[in-house]
């Protein structure tokens, strides 16, 4: 008779402990925030931690048939992660030509420096000096 009750006990007490450990993970921490440099920072050097992310957010008007082109390096240490998206511009007039930003996201690969280099050009005119660049010197730790 104690053997009928002491062997569901048990079963339930190795249940209950199974189940506990599911729920007890290791917190985590999460990514460090994004840094965000924009043209106002060009030719500066940025210092990233592992897994932080880097934005890059530079004016641009997609009408006129210019944008800004990523000119990746050899030894990369930085990723795009993913295509430039276009923030419109706030304005009250006509939005239709307005133009806006262009947001770059990048992730590091690994640990070291890479000089980050924009160029805003029309992309099929290959034989002309960009309109502008925008670099950044940028460390991963």
């Amino acid at each position: 008779m104690l053997q009928r009750i002491l062997m569901p006990s048990a079963m339930a007490v190795v249940v209950v402990i199974v189940a506990g450990c599911g729920l007890i993970k290791k917190s985590e921490k999460p990514p460090p925030e994004p840094v965000t440099v924009s043209t106002a920072q060009s030719g500066t050097s940025v210092q990233l931690a592992a897994g932080q992310a880097l934005l890059v957010r530079l004016p641009s008007n997609p009408t006129t048939g210019y944008r800004w082109v990523y000119v990746e390096p050899k030894d990369a240490v930085l990723r795009v992660d993913g295509p430039s998206a276009l923030e419109a511009a706030q304005s009250a007039g006509n939005t239709a030509s307005a133009g806006g930003t262009e947001i770059w996201k990048l992730a590091p690969l690994q640990a070291g420096q890479q000089q980050l280099r924009f160029e805003y050009r029309r992309p099929w005119e290959l034989d002309v000096a960009p309109s502008q660049v925008a670099t950044y010197a940028v460390t991963v730790k």
